[in-house]
């Protein structure tokens, strides 16, 4: 798992993700995680749509 702090540019939205994921859950049980942490529905479409936009930030980061 990166430093936290090397993901700034991360949204809450997108943060929440990439720490739910870290959980290992099904995608339906991540969905509920993230919506609750959010107040909000967050649908899998969505989840896995900012999933890999963070892969994307992911890897236009230098590797440290």
């Amino acid at each position: 798992m990166k430093s936290l702090d090397s993901l700034s540019s991360l949204t809450p939205l997108q943060l929440a993700i990439y720490e739910t994921d870290q959980l290992d859950l099904t995608i339906r049980d991540a969905t509920r995680v993230v919506t609750a942490r959010m107040g909000f529905f967050v649908g899998q479409h969505k989840y896995l749509q900012e999933r890999a936009r963070i892969a994307q930030i992911l890897a236009q980061q230098p590797q440290a």
